[in-house]
């Protein structure tokens, strides 16, 4: 289970937070824990939240990032979450100039997740939000049984991508009162007149079997918007089966649960590299400039240096976004 800081990390965090605001940095409040390689490694699994469902795939995700964690591959230093308050958690073995590091990091993360405009309209109380997802479909196992519901969650799971990303900054659908397809139909279905100066070119300008034969076209073009299911595209895939499937009650909920979770997470898809990059120029601005003690400089140089390094065939977020 994660821990409380210690006295030490206590005044470590309220040190670096005096930094990060001197700075200019705007941020929720930060609760940091602390957490053995196990630990962390199970909540990362979790997708950083210690409370989700349960369903394979976590502990899929386990297995890989606890082997990774074994064979020396990789080590996670720090997770924080957008929440408010944040929470982030550190790695107990870390070593002292990896915790200041880290807890600059964690505050540049913090201010982004509160004023990048893509987390705008994102649950700032994901925490509690999770665990009342995680209870939902728990009861939902032992009421349907634990085989039906993982089998239909992995359904759900393999579409969770099929969202629209843009949905919560733009308005897709027309309000009800806002005239539409259901408009008057002579209205609908009115021609279009050029402007005439003299009347008596008008019926040269504006023949009267060019207008009729607009008003079949566009009288038929109408008919099969109002045919077509559905009306209009729809980018939202999730939605639509959540209005039009025919799905029991704890389907839909569970549906539900998938696409909330799936618009949470897609701002932090949207913005790795420049979110990376905003950590990685700050924690690298207020270790040199205001943390760092001469007997750490050297350590902390060949981290940094390991973190923003470039690997062979791979895209290193950190290093593309500082750059």
């Amino acid at each position: 289970m994660p821990h409380a800081l210690t006295p030490e990390l206590r005044a470590l965090q309220e040190q670096i937070e005096g930094y990060a605001r001197a700075y200019g940095l705007d941020f929720f409040e930060v609760i940091f824990e602390v957490v053995d390689w196990e630990e962390i490694t199970e909540i990362a699994a979790y997708g950083g939240y210690p409370l989700r469902y349960p369903h394979w795939r976590f502990g899929m995700e386990y297995y890989a990032l606890a082997k990774s964690y074994t064979y020396g591959l990789s080590k996670i230093y720090e997770m924080v979450i957008n929440n408010d308050p944040c929470y982030a958690y550190l790695l107990a073995a870390n070593h002292w100039v990896d915790q200041k590091l880290v807890m600059a990091h964690v505050y540049a993360h913090c201010d982004f997740f509160k004023n990048n405009y893509s987390f705008a309209f994102t649950n700032r109380k994901m925490v509690d939000e999770m665990a009342n997802h995680a209870a939902r479909i728990r009861r939902y196992m032992e009421t349907h049984g634990e085989d039906e519901v993982e089998q239909f969650l992995d359904i759900c799971l393999s579409l969770d991508n099929l969202i629209d990303y843009n949905a919560p900054y733009i308005v897709r659908r027309r309000p009800e009162d806002e005239p539409g397809d259901d408009e008057d139909e002579r209205t609908a279905v009115r021609p279009r007149r050029l402007v005439v100066r003299r009347e008596y070119l008008d019926e040269y300008i504006n023949p009267p079997e060019l207008l009729e034969e607009e008003v079949r076209r566009r009288r038929e073009e109408r008919q099969r918007r109002q045919e077509r299911f559905p009306r209009e595209p729809e980018k939202d895939v999730l939605l639509f089966l959540l209005e039009h499937a025919p799905l029991q009650n704890w389907q839909r909920d569970v549906l539900g649960i998938v696409r909330e979770e799936a618009y949470y997470f897609a701002p932090q898809g949207r913005t790795k590299i420049m979110n990376e990059g905003w950590a990685s120029y700050w924690h690298s601005r207020i270790m040199t400039e205001r943390a760092l003690t001469d007997a750490e400089v050297i350590d902390y140089a060949d981290h940094h240096s390991a973190v923003v390094a470039a690997y062979p065939g791979r895209l290193n977020p950190y290093r593309l976004g500082l750059e």
